[in-house]
């Protein structure tokens, strides 16, 4: 079993993805926001496994960066689709704050890394 599996923060990345997919099904295209928002959520997962799967703290903690600007981008984007009345207000309320609770996840692991823990 891959490293990254039994990442708490994973595991939570994916619950997002699978919100963000699920709420972004009923969006109605503006743009590239639907497609931008699904690939932001998808970016999260992916670099915190492929970070695990590196082999070094420090390229770990550096994939890690990257899935928190990842995450940082589902936020603003859900932000974006209320702003532009295509999500109502409890779920993008719901998906920003499973993305603040990824985002500590991240934070956690990137601390303990640099820590050597």
């Amino acid at each position: 079993m891959p490293r990254y599996t039994r990442l708490i923060a994973f595991q939570h990345s994916r619950i997002l993805v699978q919100t963000v997919s699920a709420t972004s099904r009923t969006m109605r295209g503006e743009g590239d926001i639907v497609s931008q928002l699904r690939r932001a959520s998808m970016s999260v997962a992916a670099n915190i496994a492929e970070g695990a799967e590196r082999g070094s703290d420090r390229e770990f903690i550096r994939f890690l960066r990257i899935a928190d600007g990842s995450n940082a981008e589902v936020h603003a984007l859900v932000t974006i689709a209320e702003d532009a009345q295509l999500i109502d207000a409890a779920t993008a309320a719901g998906i920003r704050d499973q993305a603040a609770g990824v985002g500590r996840l991240i934070g956690g692991l990137i601390r303990r890394c640099a820590s050597g823990g």
